[in-house]
């Protein structure tokens, strides 16, 4: 009863919060107007996952940075870093190698503050990689309602359930936190969008989601567990690395706004954001019930991995038929 207090009382603080955050907002007309390759068509607040980013840093403040001082001054200077970068992207854009080289930055901060320098080398490089596809691949698909904030609502939660006592209490904290502050913010952006997360939201909590499942999966009691831990972004690396490899494909530039993630291509076809996004919704609470199920009763991992990768790859197969025949009973009418 008290961690789901936790977690009511971070939502409440968030919606609070994100009261002033859209009068702010308004004042500075950050307005995301659509164009012909978004997916809204309303000009739409951008920049109220700030709300949810200050909380979570409140949290790291209060519980990480006094029992850990080296990872709570990197994750709270990453957050600060990313969020400054982030929001010079949403008013004005920021060249992508720059924000490339601040996300390699403070990545490479927090990895080596969990993993410390004793760490295989391959170990780190791969954390850090992982950790910029990561708040990148989160950034991309923050698109359509309710989408990106609903999944980290989600994973937060998943990674709460694993962890659970497995090590120290702080993580779950953190995770608890993290979920609460974004289901705050989820009633302004879902069913209709007043506010999106933006770059100076998205990034910053992908980058912390990314932060708190590695420091998870090393100081958890039971070694073993992060892999489990990992199945749970499976969408976000999935879906963003197949969309990078099909424009790649096309020779498109990849720094170019596009409606190619399959969640894109459902609302093309037609289907309403909620639709949309209730469907990727309930696929992930099946992967944490299949992760939870793994993890209690011994499962091999690798049937767990198998198993996501399944549910995942059969969303993307069936949103790309669904796209496929709706272009072609288009092309069938207009001849």
């Amino acid at each position: 009863m008290t961690w789901v207090l936790f977690f009511v009382g971070a939502a409440v603080l968030g919606w609070v919060l994100c009261h002033p955050v859209s009068a702010l907002l308004r004042r500075w007309k950050c307005w995301d107007r659509p164009n012909y390759r978004s997916s809204h068509t309303e000009p739409t607040l951008r920049g109220g996952g700030l709300a949810a980013v200050l909380l979570v840093a409140g949290a790291v403040a209060a519980w990480v940075w006094p029992m850990d001082r080296l990872l709570g001054s990197a994750w709270l200077g990453g957050l600060v870093l990313l969020g400054y970068i982030s929001w010079r992207d949403d008013r004005h854009g920021v060249p992508v190698a720059v924000r490339i080289c601040i996300q390699t930055l403070v990545a490479v901060g927090v990895v080596l503050a969990i993993t410390g320098r004793a760490a295989p080398v391959e170990l780190i490089l791969f954390s850090v990689f992982a950790l910029v596809a990561f708040m990148n691949f989160v950034n991309f698909m923050d698109g359509i309602n309710g989408l990106v904030s609903g999944q980290l609502i989600l994973l937060s939660l998943g990674a709460a359930l694993l962890f659970g006592v497995a090590g120290d209490v702080t993580p779950l904290l953190i995770a608890l936190v993290m979920a609460g502050a974004l289901a705050g913010f989820l009633p302004f952006n879902f069913p209709r969008a007043r506010m999106f997360l933006g770059d100076v939201g998205s990034v910053p909590l992908g980058f912390s989601f990314g932060v708190l499942l590695l420091w998870m999966a090393v100081t958890a009691t039971d070694p073993a567990l992060y892999k489990t831990l990992a199945v749970l972004p499976f969408y976000f690396f999935l879906e963003g690395s197949l969309t990078v490899i099909r424009r790649i494909a096309r020779g498109e530039e990849l720094a170019h706004a596009h409606r190619e993630h399959f969640y894109q291509r459902l609302v093309r076809a037609g289907w309403s954001h909620a639709r949309t996004s209730g469907w990727v919704w309930a696929l992930q609470l099946l992967v944490i019930a299949l992760a939870c199920w793994q993890w209690r009763a011994g499962w091999r991992v690798e049937f767990l991995w198998l198993a996501a990768g399944l549910v995942w790859g059969g969303f993307f197969a069936y949103a790309e038929s669904v796209f496929r025949r709706s272009q072609d009973e288009r092309a069938e009418g207009g001849t």
